[in-house]
């Protein structure tokens, strides 16, 4: 630990750094810190890259650039279309095969809070569930749990954090046994910040001794998957995709075996899950070729003239959408991280918490940069797309109310699971959920539910899976 004269060295030698730097009003409030204030202060100055700042202030101050070469869609396979390389059926068992010999790791992205659904803590631990209430987290839990028994493996997990959810999110899990799941094949990993910039340039003081930092993106995966040692983790185990998804979407199909083998066999190292857009306005990025290289188009950053484009038959011209869920090559990402800039940063408008020149809590304009996971895309030099259907796996919880909503989301929950009861010949016209653990797929439980064919339920129904494996149904009126 510095001494006060340390202390006062190293300060004066980092206000100077900062001076220099055109950065020196953060030294605002230095003489009203506390010796403990000032030691943490200092910690976080010294982990400052002043010339990535001066980089990130003419970035975010320059105008947008303008990306060389036309547009076009992207190939992708279409639903029901069959692959020319293979047949969705052979895709299914190779994707099978590959689960069952641990060559299939997953990537959960977890870094958000719930704040805007009213939420103190982890986005991942809401309460999303319709009938008992699991947490997201505990609901991709139960699919793991559920997937390792079906293919008889551990399949690790990799769960990307933000500073602001870490902690808590370790505790959630350790208070929770991690759901039933082997410690060992969990291994959190926290993505790294980006300080935050006011419209001139300048850092900003979230409070007297703190720069306001941000989260750098879903793209941060890559970083903290080497940073964590979860590469090496992936490598050591023999691990050659990892499945991308994000938690805010209990529909997801993880590890899904036919999209797994389909990219495999594609010989592709980076593939992605579409679907079809409700409308050019739909807050999704769109898929399309530049130069003959894919890449994701955020909704942002295509011209409305581009999005509302039709083709003859009426449909969008960028019609598809990526959704967040995505196959990568463990080989791919770890040639992504030999580059020396493999990732832009993107600004981003916000207005965060901050201080005025009394050190009064205020709300200011400012400017956070984020790196999106479809930037790699571009330097795949093989890639697949598998368009999907909405209703069947993708319903994210984003807002409080309206679209992507906790409504919406709990809707399409429970309208797939009566989808796979009805598969069954199973009636059920009331609230339902079905426990991962009982089945993670209308065929994974069809035959089980053999015994209640013809069977209407009207009240709630929970499906569930008892100790000793038996399928149960819970009816409440």
């Amino acid at each position: 630990m510095r001494d006060d004269q340390d202390l006062d060295k190293t300060a004066g030698g980092l206000r100077e750094r900062f001076r220099t730097a055109g950065q020196e009003h953060v030294f605002t409030f230095w003489d009203h810190l506390k010796d403990g204030e000032r030691r943490g202060f200092i910690q976080q100055l010294e982990g400052i890259d002043l010339e990535l700042v001066s980089s990130l202030a003419e970035s975010a101050g320059a105008e947008p650039a303008g990306k060389d070469g036309d547009i076009s869609p992207a190939p992708a396979l279409r639903l029901e279309e069959e692959p020319s390389f293979t047949s969705r059926q052979e895709a299914q068992r190779h994707g099978e095969e590959l689960i069952a010999a641990g060559k299939v790791a997953l990537l959960l992205v977890a870094g958000g809070k719930g704040s805007r659904l009213g939420w103190d803590g982890p986005k991942g631990s809401f309460p999303l569930a319709p009938l008992s209430g699991r947490s997201l987290f505990e609901i991709h839990a139960a699919k793991i749990r559920r997937l390792g028994k079906v293919h008889g493996v551990s399949i690790p997990c990799y769960i990307m954090t933000s500073t602001a959810t870490d902690e808590k999110t370790r505790a959630f899990f350790e208070d929770q046994d991690f759901f039933g799941l082997s410690p060992a094949d969990i291994r959190f990993m926290k993505q790294a910040s980006l300080p935050v910039l006011d419209p001139q340039g300048r850092l900003v003081l979230k409070n007297p001794g703190l720069i306001a930092t941000s989260p750098n993106g879903h793209g941060g995966c890559y970083t903290a998957l080497r940073d964590s040692g979860a590469l090496e983790d992936a490598r050591t185990r023999g691990i050659e995709h990892l499945f991308y998804f994000q938690v805010d979407n209990p529909l997801v199909r993880l590890a899904d075996p036919l999209f797994i083998g389909l990219h495999d066999l594609a010989e592709s190292q980076m593939s992605l899950k579409v679907l079809e857009k409700t409308g050019p306005e739909e807050k999704i990025g769109a898929i399309a070729l530049r130069n003959g290289s894919a890449e994701v188009i955020e909704y942002t950053n295509l011209p409305a003239e581009q999005a509302a484009l039709r083709n003859p038959g009426g449909e969008l011209r960028f019609g598809l959408g990526s959704i967040g869920i995505h196959l990568l090559r463990r080989d791919f990402i770890e040639n992504l991280l030999s580059l020396e800039s493999p990732m832009p940063l993107h600004p981003v408008g916000k207005k965060v918490a901050s201080i005025d020149g009394e050190a009064r809590p205020v709300k200011v304009e400012a400017i956070q940069f984020e790196t999106f996971v479809f930037d790699a895309l571009p330097l795949a030099q093989s890639f697949f797309h598998l368009e999907v259907k909405r209703e069947h796996e993708f319903a994210p919880l984003k807002n409080p109310t309206g679209i992507d909503s906790l409504e919406t989301c709990r809707e399409l929950l429970m309208q797939e699971h009566r989808r796979w009861l009805a598969e069954a010949g199973v009636q059920a016209d009331g609230p339902v959920e079905i426990d991962p653990l009982a089945g993670i797929s209308g065929t994974g439980i069809r035959t089980e539910l053999e015994p209640w064919r013809d069977t209407v339920f009207s009240g709630s129904l929970f499906v569930s899976r008892n100790e000793a494996g038996e399928i149960t149904l819970s009816e409440k009126q």
